[in-house]
C-alpha cells in the first residue's frame, strides 16, 4: 500500500504538473494565484460530484428529528446531514435491504418535513480525496487541469483540450470522456434490483444539470 498522502494540495499539484506549471500549491500560500486555485477547486468539486450518484460518496443517514412540532403544516421536522452536496438523492421511509421511498415530504433550507416519525436521507457526501475512487481521482485531476488552464497558463486551447478529455465533446453534453466512461461503469455495477433512483422525483430534475452548459462554469 502506498504511503503517499493524497489530499487537496496533492491533487492540485498533480493538475498543475499536468499543465507543465512550475507553481506549487500549499494551504499556507496567501498569493493571488493560490486564492484563484482555491475558488477553482470548489467549482470543479461541485461540477464533478454533481455529475452522478457516485457510490464512493454515497451515504445514507437516519435523520435527527426536531423536538418541537413544526408550524408549517407537517407533523415532524428533521435535520439534513452536514457536508451534503446538493439535494438528497432519495428520501426513505424505511432503509436497509428493502428500502421504501418517502413519497410525501418537503425540504426547507437544511431541514426535511414529513408526516412520518422517522426517515432516512441518501445523499452525496463530500468525502476526503483519499476516499475517492482512484479512477474518479484521475478524471478529476484532468478536469481540474482544465479549470486551471486559463488562470495558470492563460491558454484557452489547453483548457478546451482538458475539458474534452474529462467530459467529452460538446455533442456529448458532459456524458463523454473519462467521466462518461466512469458513469457507465458505476451504473453497470449497481446491484440487481436496485435501480439508480429511477423512482425518485429529484433525479429527473437533476438530470438537466440545472440548465448549466455541459462543461459547467470555467
Amino acid at each position: 500500500m502506498s504511503d503517499t498522502l493524497i489530499d487537496k494540495p496533492t491533487i492540485i499539484n498533480w493538475a498543475l504538473s499536468d499543465l507543465g506549471s512550475f507553481s506549487t500549491f500549499s494551504t499556507e500560500d496567501d498569493s493571488d494565484l493560490a486564492d484563484q486555485i482555491e475558488k477553482t477547486w470548489q467549482r470543479c468539486v461541485d461540477h464533478c460530484f454533481g455529475l452522478h450518484d457516485w457510490t464512493f460518496a454515497r451515504r445514507t443517514f437516519k435523520l435527527n428529528r426536531h423536538a418541537a412540532q413544526p408550524d408549517n403544516g407537517w407533523q415532524y421536522g428533521f435535520d439534513l446531514p452536514g457536508g451534503m452536496i446538493g439535494d438528497p438523492l432519495k428520501m426513505l421511509e424505511r432503509a436497509g435491504q428493502s428500502p421504501q421511498p418517502l413519497r410525501h415530504y418537503d425540504i426547507e433550507g437544511r431541514a426535511v418535513y414529513a408526516n412520518v416519525p422517522q426517515c432516512w436521507a441518501r445523499v452525496r457526501q463530500l468525502v476526503r480525496p483519499d476516499e475517492w475512487d482512484p479512477a474518479f481521482r484521475a478524471a478529476f485531476t484532468v478536469a481540474l487541469a482544465g479549470y486551471l488552464a486559463v488562470p495558470v497558463t492563460h491558454n484557452s486551447d489547453e483548457r478546451d483540450a482538458r475539458m474534452v478529455q474529462a467530459f467529452g465533446t460538446p455533442s456529448k453534453e458532459g456524458t463523454g470522456g473519462m467521466f462518461g466512461r466512469l458513469i457507465a461503469q458505476n451504473r453497470a455495477a449497481a446491484p440487481v434490483g436496485q435501480p439508480l433512483l429511477n423512482d425518485d422525483p429529484l433525479t429527473a430534475a437533476r438530470d438537466s444539470f440545472g440548465g448549466m452548459p455541459w462543461h459547467g462554469r470555467y
